[in-house]
C-alpha cells in the first residue's frame, strides 16, 4: 500500500472523502510540533504563517503526481505545499507504530533539508527576536477546489445582440476625437471636455431651419434637455434588462426546486420518510 504523509492543514479534504476514517484516526501520529515562518509578500505569492502541525498517514491514489524525488530515498517532495510522499510499500510487520514513527521522522528530515536551498530573509521585530523567513516555491500538486466554480451570469439583451452581430463587447472605448476646425485632439467626455466646451463652445450659429422646443428657445438649453432625455431612456432600458435577468435567475431557482422535489420523490417510498429525516436532523441541530 502506498502511503502519503501530508500536513494536517492540507488534508482536511482528504479526511472527508476517505471511507475508512476510523482507521485514519487510529494511525494519526502527533510526531513533531514546530513553528514554521514563511515570508508574506503579495508579489512573491507566499504566505506568512506560524503553525503547529502533525503528520498524518493517508492512502495515496495510484494517479498521484510525481514531484521532486530524491534519488537516494523513496520520498517525493512538494515543498510549496509542505508535502512529503513515501512511495515505499508498508505491509506486514512494517506497519508497527514504531516503524511508522521512524518513517515519519525520516520524511520530516528530508522536507526540512530542502529549506537550506531556499531563499531566506531575516525579519527583525520591535517586541520579538529576529525571525528567519523562508520563501516557499510554487506548489506542484494541484489541489481541488473547496466549492464549485461560480456560474456565469445571464446575458443582458445588449450582450445577446452583440454576440449575434459579432460586436466586441470588451472593446476599449477611446476618449479622444479629432476636431477638424481647430486641428487638435480633444476629449469627448470628462473634466477636460467640459473645460474645452466652456472655453470654445460659447457661440453657435442658429440655422434658418432651427425649431426651438419652446418659445424663445435656447439651442444650448435644447441640447442639455436632449441629453437628459437620452440618459433617462438609457436608464429605463437598463432597469428593464435588470428585471429581465432577475426573472431568468428566478426561473433557474424554480427549476432547482423542482429538481430537488423530484429527487425526494424518486425513493422507494415516494418521499414518505424524507420529511421525517429532515425534521429529525433539524431538531438535533437545535438541541
Amino acid at each position: 500500500m502506498r502511503m502519503t504523509m501530508l500536513f494536517a492543514s492540507h488534508v482536511k479534504w482528504v479526511a472527508a472523502s476517505v471511507p475508512w476514517i476510523a482507521l485514519l484516526r487510529r494511525i494519526v501520529v502527533p510526531l513533531v510540533r514546530f513553528s514554521l515562518h514563511v515570508s508574506s509578500h503579495s508579489t512573491k505569492k507566499s504566505a506568512l504563517i506560524t503553525t503547529r502541525t502533525s503528520l498524518l498517514l493517508v492512502q495515496c491514489p495510484p494517479h498521484f503526481p510525481y514531484l521532486k524525488t530524491d534519488a537516494m530515498s523513496e520520498y517525493q517532495l512538494d515543498v510549496g505545499l509542505l508535502t512529503v510522499t513515501d512511495v515505499s510499500t508498508v505491509s506486514g510487520p512494517m506497519r508497527r507504530e514504531e516503524d511508522l514513527m521512524s518513517s515519519c521522522t525520516t520524511a520530516l528530515k528530508a522536507l526540512l533539508g530542502e529549506f537550506s536551498d531556499l531563499p531566506t530573509e531575516v525579519k527583525k521585530s520591535k517586541y520579538e527576536s529576529a525571525t528567519s523567513l523562508v520563501q516557499l516555491p510554487q506548489p506542484v500538486m494541484q489541489l481541488p477546489r473547496e466549492k464549485a466554480p461560480p456560474k456565469p451570469k445571464p446575458l443582458t439583451a445588449w450582450q445577446k445582440f452583440a454576440l449575434k452581430k459579432g460586436i466586441d463587447i470588451h472593446r476599449k472605448k477611446t476618449n479622444r476625437v479629432f476636431d477638424e476646425e481647430r486641428q487638435v485632439w480633444k476629449d469627448k467626455w470628462g473634466k477636460r471636455a467640459r473645460e474645452d466646451r466652456d472655453k470654445y463652445d460659447w457661440l453657435r450659429e442658429v440655422k434658418p431651419g432651427y425649431m426651438p422646443s419652446e418659445d424663445g428657445g435656447d439651442p444650448f438649453l435644447d441640447d442639455r434637455r436632449a441629453k437628459q432625455a437620452r440618459l433617462e431612456t438609457q436608464k429605463k432600458k437598463e432597469e428593464h434588462n435588470k428585471r429581465r435577468s432577475e426573472h431568468l435567475m428566478q426561473a433557474q431557482e424554480e427549476v432547482k426546486h423542482l429538481s430537488a422535489a423530484a429527487r425526494n420523490l424518486a425513493t422507494a417510498s415516494n418521499g414518505k420518510f424524507e420529511k421525517a429525516k429532515r425534521f429529525k436532523k433539524n431538531t438535533k441541530r437545535l438541541a
